[in-house]
């Protein structure tokens, strides 16, 4: 069982209230689920898509702004009006807390997520990732063609590529999907380093749990790298050489890609 350390009222009142957020964004995103499943018959797919990913959006910043005014969220993004004109990128970002993708999605439009194949288990909400978010199921070729497919779109694809959140203290490796998309259709990789000064939504702690402070959360925009295979290189040893010079950008030490 996870431990929290003492906690004192005012902590245990925004432990409630994170709660409660949650829980409405729950809701909230249920019915999303719905308002798109009603209204999707009604319009063609790239319709679909940009009204499912402006209402989604929105959501996100409701999400973001019900944590700020519960002191549970605090943001400092320097860069933001730079994020917002973010278009046909691969936004490459360390995942120290599950709030990442809210955050990001909040503040970059027309962006696609990447997500587990376990989500297109659920029937009801396959009509919403169809077109939202691009399922990695294990097919290499069926990912990168749906991938190429939707840079072309002039969409954003974000990607966490140590596939899953960042353990402090624990060597992280970044996974090489990213690094062939960019290399496949020459898309820049926008790097973007998320600093957060305490654990938020991380393994170590329970989900309820926000610390003893409002956790800041900073994130910041990087020189974008614009992937090529250099003359004697393989397809393989560009995208490790990639995955190493963005792991020296968004992780604390230079990790070496699985």
């Amino acid at each position: 069982m996870k431990r929290v350390p003492p906690m004192s009222l005012s902590t245990r009142v925004r432990c409630v209230l994170a709660v409660l957020d949650y829980v409405c964004f729950g809701v909230g995103g249920t019915c999303i689920s719905v308002f798109l499943l009603l209204v999707s018959p009604f319009l063609n797919e790239r319709c679909r898509v940009l009204v499912g990913m402006r209402v989604l959006q929105w959501s996100w910043k409701l999400m973001c702004l019900l944590l700020r005014v519960t002191r549970n969220l605090s943001l400092h993004v320097p860069e933001r009006a730079k994020m917002v004109q973010l278009r046909n990128c691969i936004v490459v970002t360390n995942h120290p807390s599950l709030i990442d993708v809210v955050i990001l999605a909040s503040i970059i439009p027309g962006c696609k997520l990447v997500v587990k194949p376990k989500l297109w288990r659920w029937r009801f909400l396959r009509p919403i990732l169809r077109g939202l978010c691009i399922i990695n199921n294990g097919d290499v070729s069926y990912f990168l063609q749906q991938a190429e497919k939707c840079l072309q779109q002039g969409f954003n694809i974000i990607i966490f590529p140590e596939g899953t959140r960042t353990t402090p203290g624990v060597k992280s490796h970044l996974l090489r999907g990213a690094f062939h998309i960019s290399l496949l259709t020459r898309a820049p990789i926008q790097p973007i380093r998320i600093q957060t000064d305490m654990p938020f939504l991380t393994k170590e702690y329970p989900w309820w749990y926000v610390g003893e402070h409002c956790p800041r959360f900073s994130l910041n925009m990087l020189p974008p790298i614009h992937a090529s295979i250099q003359p004697g290189e393989s397809r393989h040893a560009a995208a490790v050489r990639l995955a190493q010079q963005t792991a020296a950008c968004i992780l604390d030490v230079q990790e070496a890609a699985q």
